[in-house]
């Protein structure tokens, strides 16, 4: 399954044009690309990666810039990179210089 229909699959992002997603699903792999040095996609290995990366960036569209928000007695609080979606693109990274 490409990463369009795993991202569609998940019922909050069901209602969503497909050109939206298209475009997060590109600014993720970008994402994706500069944190671990590299240039190419590196295809199917880094799918859960991508797709959780552009699952981020759907959740916080409307709060970019925003790190907590609290309405009465809930409060939300952003981290740009969950930690466990740190550790899985770390064994993507490269080297910064060869």
């Amino acid at each position: 399954m490409d990463r369009l229909a795993q991202l569609r699959s998940r019922p909050q992002y069901g209602f969503l044009p497909d050109d939206t997603l298209e475009h997060i699903l590109e600014e993720a792999l970008q994402d994706f690309l500069v944190y671990t040095n590299r240039t190419e996609d590196p295809g199917d290995r880094a799918d859960s990666v991508i797709i959780d990366i552009a699952a981020i960036k759907l959740n916080m569209l409307g709060a970019e810039g925003t790190a907590m928000v609290k309405e009465g007695e809930t409060t939300r609080q952003w981290d740009a990179l969950p930690e466990t979606l740190r550790l899985k693109m770390d064994s993507f990274r490269r080297p910064m210089f060869p």
